[in-house]
């Protein structure tokens, strides 16, 4: 089974505060208030789970990065092969990953296929179609998912009351010209539109507008720090039983530092994250096939990959 053109992947996130910076005036990147977080790698935790056998984590981030990651690609890519994971997709939210994905696939642990992507952020020129072109371009055709604005969303910037550049993607409800150039490509070339940080109209976000979205063919993408919280897991299960497995994809999301002073400290790594995520959702009542469906059908079908 391949990729239909531009299925879409909204990323069903909750943006959290904004460390404060300012320095001799007003921060111009979203990363300066995270340099100096602490880079040591939290302590692999070695849970498993059956269903990590052949599972996709569409969202592992990684080192190097422009602030601290607690895991390099090479490492996040053995942590999965050991897990027996199929599939790893690498996110950097400032540079594409295929080239990194690709050496990484190559030179890195057999066992698990490694994939790339691009985030439109300000570093790669925004809403760029030239940086989606290269993308596609690059040795080892690895890339497979291209992000609207994370980090640099109008969204984000404004919510966080950020002084910095933003990339906009529509004005009063209407995409900006440039941006069908971004989304034509993605159709084209058979891609997976991810929707990052963008504002709650212009990705879907109540339990309404999850359905229309899920009815209109798109997956959504619950990450696994909804494990965190009480709250969180319930809203999360709601969502994921209201728009059905089969609309629903589980990612990881992991590979941050350790915060500031106070901070509660490292995420778990990625696979421990995923882990914990299969954990509630059994608890809380899904077959091991929805469990299946979320973690390993639905990420193949946006790789690409034939379900196995």
């Amino acid at each position: 089974m391949t990729r239909r053109g531009l299925e879409t992947l909204l990323a069903v996130t909750l943006i959290g505060p904004a460390w404060a910076f300012q320095a001799d005036g007003a921060a111009q990147t979203h990363w300066e208030a995270y340099r100096d977080w602490d880079r040591t790698p939290s302590e692999d935790q070695r849970l498993d789970d059956p269903v990590l056998v052949g599972a996709i984590d569409l969202h592992a981030h990684h080192d190097p990065d422009a602030y601290p990651r607690q895991w390099d690609a090479f490492q996040v890519a053995n942590l999965a092969a050991e897990r027996g994971l199929r599939a790893i997709l690498l996110k950097n939210h400032w540079t594409e990953t295929a080239g990194l994905s690709h050496l990484v696939d190559a030179y890195g642990t057999d066992g698990v296929e490694v994939f790339g992507s691009i985030a439109l952020n300000a570093p790669v020129g925004g809403m760029n179609a030239q940086a989606v072109r290269y993308m596609v371009d690059v040795t080892g055709d690895r890339g497979r998912v291209v992000w609207m604005p994370t980090h640099d969303s109008e969204h984000e910037v404004r919510f966080n009351g950020d002084d910095r550049p933003f990339v906009a993607v529509s004005r009063d409800g209407v995409l900006l010209p440039e941006r069908r150039e971004v989304i034509g490509l993605i159709a084209r070339h058979d891609l997976t539109l991810a929707t990052g940080h963008v504002t709650p109209d212009e990705v879907f976000m109540n339990m309404e507008q999850m359905r229309r979205a899920a009815d209109m063919g798109a997956y959504l993408e619950f990450v696994s720090g909804f494990t965190r919280l009480p709250e969180t897991i319930e809203e999360h299960v709601e969502a994921i039983r209201e728009i059905g497995p089969e609309h629903a994809i589980i990612s990881s999301d992991r590979g941050q530092g350790r915060g500031p002073e106070g901070d509660a400290g490292p995420m778990p790594t990625h696979l421990d994250g995923l882990t914990g995520a299969a954990e509630v959702l059994r608890t809380n009542g899904f077959s091991e096939s929805e469990l299946d469906m979320m973690f390993k059908e639905n990420p193949a079908r946006l790789l690409g990959l034939p379900i196995q």
